[in-house]
């Protein structure tokens, strides 16, 4: 017989925009496919921590999950952490049932231990939870519980077998954007030094099938109203062009609904981006990540600046609105790079781009042994508590002036990125769709 389990999205990050906890939806697809009851309940969704514990009560959960997606904002420009929230759902939780309570999520997933530790949860999952979360629940229900711990398993078969979304918490989402998740693959095959996705996901890829994709997005766009859709893969563009079938997938369904992904701006063809707009590409969000061949080569990211410029160019020409994601100060930052990055800004034409200052590092990434060997960081240096990396060429309060100067009157150059989040407000307040910084652009229409 199976259990009642309470799926709890602790998440109240928005910037740049608020994101529906796809995670949960495969969690609660696959608790049902294992015989298990599962309730989804979303703080930004369903009214708070004010009404969490009635909730809770009212579930009477076998078992609660707890979804932590984010430790912080990994902005040095807001150094918050957001383990007092995580603690104070907790407590809620504990005041409301004496279900025992696993931990699971992205940002559980880095620091696991610690973290169960810390907030006092008798599981955690470190990982993917689709047949970890369905066993658990398992053993409870049968009374033969594992001891507290956190588990760990190989990555799921098929993550995308049932995926079940929560029609209030998408309605939510929708009028604050009017988009909706779906995920075409796992894994990314980068070695970016900063990236935490290798770990958290592995580096081979593994494939959704396309036709399986296509028809996902039409579902959510006929059964719960999505008006656009936004891939959550690590990297869309694949060097095993998977990408492309699911484009091609995607014309050959009809698809109207418009969507957006996160590309890496290297090997994008014209022809390509052609293929895609035709799929219902209406946005590219790109990892540049630096603005000069020696930063880029210092984040290890296999490109340079000239391909960067290339596929901008590729895509205003397409007519497909493009933002670019950078970090300025990481490895081999100094004051000339600096200068020569925020002129590189410049030569890319029509677009959006956004800034971070510094790295934040974390577990299991190329930066974080950077900066234990350069003594940034100790070896037994808690990296719950926020921490980044510069490069010792650069003072980050300088880099930080520098930026905010030659960006002060400049609409489509965002920085610090919580800057963007009135806007976007405000935008959707009046009803546009979708990530919005594309309207940002003083040379774009408005949809």
């Amino acid at each position: 017989m199976g259990i009642h389990c309470l799926l709890i999205s602790t998440n109240q990050v928005t910037v740049p925009y608020p994101v529906y906890p796809l995670g949960i939806a495969h969690l609660v697809g696959a608790l049902q496919a294992g015989g298990h009851t599962a309730t989804h309940v979303d703080l930004m969704a369903h009214g708070g921590l004010a009404a969490l514990g009635e909730q809770v009560a009212n579930a009477s959960p076998d078992l609660v999950g707890l979804s932590l997606r984010n430790l912080d904002m990994v902005d040095s420009t807001v150094p918050d952490t957001f383990l007092a929230e995580f603690a104070a759902v907790m407590e809620v939780v504990r005041g409301g049932c004496a279900a025992p309570v696993v931990l699971g999520g992205p940002a559980f997933s880095l620091m696991p231990e610690e973290i169960r530790e810390r907030l006092g949860a008798e599981y955690g999952i470190a990982g993917e939870g689709e047949s970890l979360l369905p066993w658990l629940a398992d053993r409870v229900a049968e009374g033969a519980p594992p001891p507290p711990c956190v588990l760990t398993g190989p990555p799921a078969p098929d993550p995308w077998r049932g995926v079940v979304y929560d029609r209030t918490a998408a309605a939510y989402y929708l009028r604050r954007g009017g988009m909706l998740n779906i995920q075409t693959k796992r894994g990314c095959p980068f070695g970016c030094d900063y990236c935490s996705y290798p770990h958290l996901e592995g580096h081979g890829l593994r494939l959704r099938a396309p036709e399986a994709v296509a028809e996902e997005v039409a579902r959510v766009s006929r059964e719960l109203g999505a008006r656009y859709i936004f891939f959550t893969d690590a990297v869309f563009n694949d060097p095993a062009g998977h990408y492309l079938e699911v484009a091609e997938a995607l014309v050959r369904a009809g698809n109207r609904t418009p969507w957006c992904a996160f590309f890496r701006p290297s090997n994008l063809t014209s022809e390509a981006i052609a293929l895609m707009k035709r799929a219902g590409l209406a946005a590219m969000e790109l990892g540049s990540d630096a603005a000069t061949d020696e930063t880029l080569a210092g984040l290890h990211k296999g490109f340079d600046f000239a391909e960067v410029i290339a596929t901008n160019e590729a895509a205003r020409k397409a007519a497909v609105p493009c933002a670019h994601f950078l970090i300025f100060g990481g490895p081999g930052e100094d004051e000339a790079t600096l200068r020569e990055g925020l002129r590189n800004v410049e030569r890319l034409a029509e677009t959006v781009v956004f800034a971070f200052a510094g790295i934040r590092i974390l577990p299991h990434t190329a930066i974080h042994r950077r900066a234990l060997a350069e003594g940034v960081v100790g070896r037994d240096q808690s990296l719950l508590t926020p921490a980044y990396y510069f490069s010792p060429a650069i003072d980050p309060m300088r880099l930080d002036a520098t930026v905010r100067a030659a960006w002060a009157n400049h609409v489509d150059r965002i920085y610090p990125c919580s800057a963007v989040q009135g806007r976007i407000d405000y935008l959707h307040a009046q009803g546009y769709v979708g990530p919005l910084w594309d309207l940002m652009h003083p040379q774009r229409v408005v949809r």
